[in-house]
């Protein structure tokens, strides 16, 4: 890909991004720390950014670095979760299947999580503003939220703010299963 078409991308997908999260240019330029001239220039693909200023736009925007420079994605995506590689944490108790992971300008994300018999598993805080959605589809399960005990069996879900540290508790004797869509806002 040649330096100009590069760059006509990322000023597309910067713009795209921006809109999306209902920002003007002067909001976008005060939430990167990248002035508004730089910004105009960037979606205008007038200028060439360093891997730093994306750096802080990204950060600004809570979007990963890719999605400034990412494939454009087909109109329909067809995704099987024979084909997807599981994110294993707590001794591989807890395994998070990426269905529909960040996108820039997407604001939300989907997986799948399996909670095997015994998982205990603690989520740092996300930075920002972040909920998470959680759609429990088979056996029950325990998420702790500031000391407070939420009991779910499938066909229950629940919705919170991220903010701040949460824990996924399996208990019973068997894999516990939910949807878990987070949102970016």
């Amino acid at each position: 890909m040649e330096k100009r078409e590069l760059n006509e991308r990322i000023g597309r997908r910067l713009r795209a991004i921006r809109l999306a999260q209902g920002l003007s240019l002067e909001a976008c330029a005060e939430r990167c720390g990248v002035s508004k001239p730089m910004l105009v220039q960037i979606e205008r693909a007038l200028s060439n950014p360093t891997v730093s200023t994306l750096w802080k736009i990204a950060e600004g925007l809570k979007v990963p670095f890719t999605a400034f420079i990412e494939e454009a994605e087909d109109a329909v995506s067809l995704v099987k979760r024979t084909e997807l590689s599981p994110i294993h944490e707590d001794g591989g108790r807890f395994e998070v299947y990426p269905v529909f992971p960040m996108n820039g300008a997407r604001p939300f994300e989907i997986y799948e999580v399996r909670l095997k018999s015994g998982c205990d598993y603690l989520a740092k805080a996300h930075p920002g503003r972040v909920e998470e959605f959680l759609w429990v589809t088979e056996g029950n399960m325990v998420v702790e939220l500031g000391g407070r005990a939420h009991e779910l069996v499938a066909g229950e879900g629940l919705r919170f703010a991220a903010d701040r540290p949460h824990r996924y508790i399996n208990n019973g004797g068997r894999e516990a299963a939910l949807v878990m869509v987070i949102y970016y806002y």
